[in-house]
């Protein structure tokens, strides 16, 4: 079963502070953001706002809410994004002949494994759906919940992204066809489902059926033209025709599981809030059982194919476990004396658990009596139910002392392929291969090669030898060198972090709600931090060091504070501003002068905060990116989230020009001035990053080779003459800052290449007047991308046969620059 986000029952209309409705409300995609964060507030209030209360979860989804609302305080939908990426493609390829070549040439920095050193709790990134080729072990997919999918041919030891360069990368759901190992499917958010027929190559929006997410897909075992859909909050859906069409079965409004009884395909199980069986291939359904209310998860096996399982939620914790023995018609609730298997305590003694977000079950397909359940740690019983045993603690030093696996916390999805497990969590994707024999070699860690980080911020380190320190979602802070790779420190959610400026031994971190971190020694040990007064931060707390003055940093509350000893005593350098700061930025040329923001309001102090902070004047709504010039602070630029818009002032916030020019109608989110002498301005969106300065009248796409992924935050380093773009699923990308003089590269463009023949028939080829590696895109006249080939030589063909008439644009992406023609497929 697929990890779960959220919930809708979409008939539900009237809202009370009892439940948690702002679930629903967030699922079903027709609620203002503003009025789904007062639902929110409302639930919990008085409430215990810890560890497994939801409360955290919740915080996550409002942060990348309020970065990304439309000026209507609606999110987009995917298919707007989708219709937007399109356009905006059209359009490039359309005046790529107009536009001068630029520097970029982004390379992944990862992470791409963990390596622990004070971190608790380790892990690459986010696994949201696997797949297993039945023919094939070594064929598997994962998808990445802002990631993309992945996949290997190797069973694990390589992976491959699949969908960098497709419009959408969020991903719940994935499944590899039974009959054609080339056809996949990906569930992604609001009822979508793509498929792709060339092994993830290209993908095609196949159905829109629901405003819920798919975090299911399940497709007959002899006839792929019969499918089922978990669309989590709008029910269970049922096709006959591959995919093209659904039909909700209408048996249940939640949506969390669906199995075919072993042998026979006819009998299918589905479960909701209640649990329901079809005799006859899901035409009708039955509800079965006499469960309670809560979200249930099916387990059966080959083993015994009468024997079905059910686990059951109460209110995010477990909440029971059922065996049937007759194939579902009768069902005993096995006691299971009080325990919680869904939380953080391997003894089952905590009241916390994420169910149905994170909860599974697995049986082994030659035992039917060995059964695996999942909340934050996996568990199993060889005993069919009546006794479980946890099998993976969520910190390794911990689990290495039980002599128990080591599996990272939140489990999303677990299934057997033959006597394997595979389990995909908050951290990456693990399997054990031995699941009788309990030890600290337990489970084996997959994701080694999976670039699937989600950043939220990221601190460079001004040095020729490249540090970066940086905080993720699920995974902690981490920080690179160039000679060493990646290191864990921090564990939680990590959030905004630097490397100081004068020894690069010393970072500092937070984790959600403003707690600081600090180590002297890079990372061989942490020092807890002492938070200033009693409140806390945003769930993304600014934290900045002094451009100027050693070991002086600067942290964003409700009031800004400063240190002048690395965080052991803190002074406020301002008023109260009523609530906690979303931004705080310190002008490098002088750090006397500073901005802040909460709430759509813009502060700017230029005595460092011995007077009042003053209020500024700005257009549009609530900031996500505030950039000082690296040599005038008056010159700033401000990223607006409602109207996704772009602010300069260059008098300090008096006065204001709108920059969005030819920008897509995506989000903006990041921002950094270049001093380059042309004022070169980067944007980060949540597709892309473009560059603009005083020789061009309209932005410049500055994307070769990255993937259309979130952009949470861009720094540049001048020591090695980088860019550094922190993504919110697929880690840390590092490209050449534009040149001074544009002017690009003069050997790969496009007017050093040709294609022929063109028109074309069956196959083209390129022609350029020097050797060279490609990634090829050929685009329809609309935008849509239609073929992909992942490595192409010079003079090498390439075959569009499967092309229908009409005109193409082809993009030739190299380490040389990228070059864009028109071509015609007879």
């Amino acid at each position: 079963m697929k990890t779960l986000c959220t919930s809708i029952i979409l008939f539900l209309l009237n809202f009370t502070a009892n439940s948690q409705e702002y679930l629903q409300m967030i699922d079903a995609g027709t609620y203002p953001v503003q009025e789904i964060i007062d639902s929110a507030e409302a639930y919990f209030e008085g409430k215990d706002k810890g560890r497994g209360s939801g409360y955290k979860q919740f915080k996550r989804w409002e942060y990348n809410a309020l970065r990304m609302v439309k000026e209507d305080g609606f999110l987009p939908a995917i298919t707007e994004n989708l219709t937007e990426f399109e356009r905006y493609n059209a359009y490039l390829n359309e005046t790529a002949g107009s536009r001068q070549p630029l520097s970029d040439n982004w390379e992944e920095l990862g992470p791409t494994n963990w390596n622990a050193t004070t971190s608790w709790n380790p892990g690459v990134g986010r696994i949201t759906g696997i797949s297993i080729d039945e023919n094939d072990s070594d064929h598997i997919i994962v998808g990445a919940n802002t990631g993309g999918v992945w996949k290997t041919t190797d069973g694990g030891l390589n992976w491959t992204p699949l969908n960098d360069f497709f419009s959408n990368l969020y991903v719940y759901a994935v499944t590899i066809d039974p009959s054609n190992p080339d056809t996949y499917f990906s569930g992604s958010s609001s009822g979508i489902i793509f498929k792709s027929t060339d092994a993830g190559a290209t993908w095609n929006l196949l159905a829109d059926m629901s405003n819920s997410l798919i975090n299911k897909i399940v497709i007959h075992p002899s006839n792929s033209s019969i499918m089922f859909a978990c669309s989590q909050n709008a029910g269970i859906y049922r096709s006959t025709d591959g995919g093209v069409s659904w039909t909700n079965t209408g048996i249940d409004n939640q949506a969390y599981d669906i199995e075919f009884k072993p042998g026979n395909p006819d009998i299918v199980y589905a479960s909701g809030a209640g649990v329901h069986k079809s005799t006859d291939g899901g035409m009708t359904f039955t509800t079965i059982g006499g469960f309670q209310n809560g979200p249930k998860m099916i387990g059966v096996s080959a083993a015994d194919p009468d024997r079905v399982y059910v686990l059951e939620a109460d209110s995010g914790i477990f909440g029971g476990f059922y065996r049937s023995t007759d194939g579902g018609d009768t069902f005993t609730e096995l006691d299971q004396g009080g325990l919680n298997y869904f939380g953080y305590s391997t003894a089952g003694l905590d009241n916390s658990g994420q169910a149905p977000r994170d909860m599974d079950i697995a049986v082994n397909p030659a035992n039917a009596d060995e059964v695996h359940i999942a909340g934050v740690l996996t568990w199993r019983s060889m005993d069919g139910g009546v006794s479980f045993t946890c099998t993976a603690d969520w910190i390794p030093d911990a689990a290495a002392t039980a002599n128990i696996g080591y599996c990272h916390a939140d489990v999303d999805i677990m299934l057997f392929n033959g006597s394997t497990l595979y389990v995909g969590t908050d951290g990456g994707i693990f399997k054990a291969e031995d699941t009788v024999n309990l030890t600290s070699d337990y489970y084996t860690d997959l994701s080694s090669g999976l670039g699937i980080r989600q950043w939220y911020k990221i601190g460079v380190a001004q040095t020729p030898d490249v540090i970066v320190t940086g905080g993720s979602q699920d995974n902690g802070s981490s920080f690179y060198t160039a000679a060493e790779g990646w290191k864990d420190w921090i564990g939680a959610d990590g959030m905004e972090g630097f490397v100081d400026k004068d020894n690069p031994d010393i970072m500092y971190g937070t984790i959600q709600f403003g707690r600081l971190y600090r180590t002297e020694d890079a990372a061989a040990s942490i020092i807890n931090l002492n938070e200033p007064g009693t409140g806390s931060g945003e769930w993304v707390t600014p934290f900045e060091q002094d451009p100027i003055e050693p070991n002086t940093i600067y942290l964003g509350y409700n009031y800004v504070y400063k240190s002048t000893n690395k965080g052991i005593t803190w002074t406020a350098i301002s008023q109260n501003f009523n609530a906690s700061l979303d931004n705080l930025k310190i002008a490098p040329s002088n750090n006397l002068v500073m901005y802040a923001s909460n709430s759509g309001q813009l502060y700017r102090t230029d005595d460092g905060g011995a007077t009042n902070w003053v209020l500024k004047s700005l257009p549009g709504g609530s900031i996500n990116s505030i950039a000082i010039h690296p040599a005038d602070p008056d010159k700033i630029a401000v990223a607006v989230a409602n109207n996704n818009s772009i602010f300069i002032s260059n008098d300090g916030g008096a006065t204001w020009e709108n920059y969005k020019k030819n920008l897509p109608n995506f989000s903006a989110l990041a921002l950094v001035w270049q001093d380059n002498g042309a004022n070169g301005l980067y944007i980060g969106m949540n597709y892309g990053i473009y560059y603009i300065d005083d020789t061009l009248n309209e932005w410049q796409p500055y994307n070769t080779n990255l993937p259309n992924v979130i952009i949470n935050e861009l720094e540049i380093n001048y020591a090695d003459e980088k860019i550094y773009a922190a993504t919110y699923g697929r880690g840390l990308w590092a490209s050449p800052i534009a040149d001074v003089i544009l002017g690009g590269n003069d050997l790969f463009n496009s007017n050093t290449v040709s294609i022929y023949p063109n028109p074309g028939d069956d196959h083209i080829w390129i022609a350029a007047g020097t050797a060279f590696e490609a990634e090829v895109r050929i685009f329809d006249v609309g935008g849509k991308l239609v073929q992909f080939e992942k490595q192409v030589s010079n003079n090498e063909a390439i075959d569009i046969s499967n092309l229908t008439r009409g005109v193409y644009f082809i993009r030739i992406q190299t380490e040389m620059g990228q070059a864009t023609k028109k071509f015609v497929k007879k």
